[in-house]
């Protein structure tokens, strides 16, 4: 059975327990807000390093795309002015043929009749 004498000291116990488990608490809660903010650190750094990457990788392919499309307009051009080229110089020969046929109209080549 309890007596006068043993009330207080166990009341004490307790209030002493209860102290130390809001301690445990308040440590374990600061403890769990400093991993949160450590996650939302990391991903605030992993979300900032990707939208990084993601600019380098965007600029690569635009530029490889330019790369691309001058490539390809130099090619275009030079096929053009091989056509060019061709063109003159079948203009050229269809002159020297013009002219030889007026020459010999005019010098008195072959006459029809």
């Amino acid at each position: 059975m309890m007596n006068a004498d043993s009330g207080p000291p166990l009341l004490e116990a307790v209030r002493r327990k209860e102290a130390e488990v809001k301690r445990r608490l308040a440590a374990e809660r600061e403890a769990l807000e400093a991993l949160v903010a450590e996650a939302e650190r990391q991903a605030s750094e992993q979300l900032s390093a990707a939208e990084i990457e993601g600019r380098r990788l965007g600029d690569a392919q635009r530029h490889a795309a330019h790369v691309e499309a001058e490539r390809e307009a130099q090619m275009i051009l030079a096929r053009a002015s091989a056509e060019a080229e061709m063109l003159q110089r079948a203009g050229e020969q269809q002159m020297a043929a013009a002219v030889a046929r007026a020459v010999a109209l005019v010098v008195g080549g072959p006459r029809e009749a």
